[in-house]
């Protein structure tokens, strides 16, 4: 191997190693496999003046379409949430990404989630509609 193709083949190396150790993982399980997967939640309301949003952390089982986890909030202002761990429980249907997710007894989405593991839609909280998106990470990991 010359200089001239040890130079060549260095970008493609590099291309190639950038794309195997940064491909985001695929939160949408094919089935019989099991994701545990962390993610970072916030929510705010759909109508009327802008709000500073709800947020909180989240860590989902996903398994053959079947969602499961945990919810606990770590809003800045005052929240139902806050320092609470509240169950949640779904789906998510694999072919088109379609979401329903339930936290607690006082949050239902629907949504849907892209290839990246970005879970986004509309939520039912307090009586109002929110703007939800949850993103696979963990707070201050992002």
């Amino acid at each position: 191997m010359n200089l001239f193709d040890f130079c060549r083949s260095v970008p493609a190396l590099a291309l190639f190693a950038a794309a195997f150790f940064a491909v985001p993982a695929q939160a949408v399980t094919t089935a019989g496999e099991t994701t545990y997967a962390p993610y970072v939640a916030a929510f705010s309301p759909a109508f009327g003046p802008s709000a500073m949003p709800h947020v909180g952390k989240m860590l989902l089982i996903m398994h053959d379409g079947t969602i499961q986890g945990s919810y606990t909030g770590i809003s800045a202002r005052p929240d139902s949430f806050n320092n609470r761990i509240e169950p949640v429980t779904g789906s998510v249907n694999q072919d088109d990404g379609y979401v329903q997710l339930n936290v607690g007894n006082a949050l239902a989405l629907t949504g849907t989630m892209a290839a990246d593991g970005t879970i986004s839609g509309t939520a039912q909280y307090n009586g109002g509609l929110y703007d939800f998106v949850a993103k696979p990470g963990t707070p201050g990991g992002r």
